[in-house]
């Protein structure tokens, strides 16, 4: 996005524009993590609260509390979504995973735990075939970063594959993938096809960059 920005403006630094756009993040999340009614250019973002409360003085649990965040679109997002067009082909045949669920912390498409289970949905997830490339991988978001193998799987079925992430990744990003010559109809092909989960997945706790004090990007 700041790319984007120094693009159309130049007379703008980007690392000015990241720090902004930083800054501006972190105070939102504050204002929504503190019940406010945060309206920006993009919709309108509201906490809310799920689940049932009980008694004249009912508490807050956990157990059975959930907190979320509703969004509503504003009409620049709507207008532009009027103008969306679509170029649509025949779905492959190939491995697709649609959702990466840490099963420690329950983390969905989110954090993930060496040395732990991950649970990964999708479909045409099965590995087989004799090609040695075939199998499920994690590689750290960063350059010359060598893919790690999956060594340790729970269950392997085509819709559902629950694995042990290795113990060896260290702190950061990683995009998960997986290869495979499975096919449909349960029939392998020539050659093995691969899968980017488009996600990324972090190991240890998110960092927060801290921003130089640049002055404030505006109220929320």
């Amino acid at each position: 996005m700041a790319n984007d920005i120094v693009g159309e403006r130049t007379e703008y630094r980007k690392e000015t524009i990241v720090n902004i756009l930083q800054l501006a993040d972190q105070k939102r999340v504050e204002a929504i993590a503190n019940g406010k009614s945060l309206v920006c250019g993009v919709g309108q973002f509201l906490l809310n609260l799920s689940g049932s409360f009980e008694g004249e003085a009912p508490k807050f649990d956990p157990e059975k509390n959930k907190v979320g965040v509703t969004f509503t679109p504003g009409k620049a997002l709507l207008d532009a979504l009027k103008d969306v067009t679509f170029n649509l082909n025949i779905a492959t045949t190939g491995p697709v995973v649609n959702q990466v669920t840490d099963v420690r912390t329950q983390s969905v498409n989110g954090q993930i735990t060496p040395g732990k289970n991950v649970i990964i949905n999708g479909a045409n997830l099965l590995i087989k075939g004799d090609n040695p490339a075939n199998g499920i991988y994690f590689t750290k978001d960063e350059a010359d970063a060598q893919p790690v193998k999956v060594e340790f799987f729970s269950r392997s079925t085509t819709s559902e594959q629950i694995v042990e992430v290795p113990e060896s990744l260290t702190d950061g990003q990683y995009r998960l993938s997986i290869t495979t010559q499975a096919s449909s109809n349960y029939r392998t092909t020539k050659e093995p096809r691969t899968y980017e989960f488009p996600i990324l997945l972090t190991v240890g706790e998110e960092e927060d960059e801290d921003p130089d004090d640049g002055g404030s990007p505006g109220t929320v």
